[in-house]
């Protein structure tokens, strides 16, 4: 079986609420996230961050892009990869498009140069799935996959990788061989403790270096906007 299929297109969109005049609770949320970030970093140890959650829906691709701009607005050069191979939602998110991506880089069709993306954030790359990835565990655990975070790691501050749920999929084993550490999402009204407490084992029992929680999915009394907590 090949490792590529034709794409398919996604209706759901998520959204960016960091900008250079943003206010209110959920903007201060995502500031002590990237705050606490630039801490950890400190010894420049911290740079490949991947983004976790137990299951589906829980704002994962949410939480990353608004880090990821907040990131960006303090200059630092920042990547967004997406490794949720089976709902890639990145280039929906910065309206770009998903052609040329990781799976076009590791079928040798792409340079690097060629598919990272240019978005309307300030010092905000990002870099899709491109073509349908059929088995992400021969793409995650290849040599050429692990060459490619380690030269990206070189080019920015930080990258931040948008993943698929731990207990939906295993990519998180591989992930973790080349992340410096995960955040992991807890959904408020639908994250059970079970499901935290098997995600975390897993994590763990791979040797995953877990930075924090993200609380997400709650309604601040404060505004209209999903909330999280740090």
């Amino acid at each position: 079986m090949g490792l590529f299929k034709k794409k398919k297109r996604f209706a759901d969109h998520d959204r960016i609420v960091i900008g250079e005049n943003a206010k209110g609770s959920v903007v201060e949320g995502y500031n002590r996230l990237k705050d606490n970030i630039l801490y950890m970093n400190a010894d420049g140890n911290t740079k490949v961050i991947q983004i976790e959650s137990a299951g589906a829906k829980e704002g994962k691709t949410t939480v990353a892009c608004n880090l990821a701009v907040s990131l960006g607005l303090t200059d630092k050069k920042v990547l967004m990869i997406d490794l949720d191979f089976r709902r890639p939602k990145l280039h929906r998110v910065f309206d770009l498009s998903n052609e040329q991506g990781v799976a076009e880089y590791i079928l040798g069709k792409s340079t690097i140069e060629e598919i990272i993306k240019t978005t309307q954030y300030k010092n905000v790359d990002i870099i899709t799935r491109g073509a349908e990835i059929f088995n992400s565990s021969l793409v995650l655990v290849s040599e050429k996959f692990k060459e490619f975070i380690k030269t990206l790691r070189d080019e920015y501050d930080y990258i931040i990788l948008d993943c698929a749920p731990v207990l939906n999929v295993s990519d998180y084993i591989h992930i973790t061989k080349v992340s410096d550490g995960v955040i992991f999402l807890i959904a408020y009204g639908s994250t059970t403790k079970a499901q935290v407490a098997e995600a975390i084992k897993e994590l763990r029992k791979n040797d995953a270096k877990i930075l924090g929680t993200v609380f997400s999915m709650y309604e601040s009394k404060y505004g209209n906007y999903n909330y999280y907590y740090y």
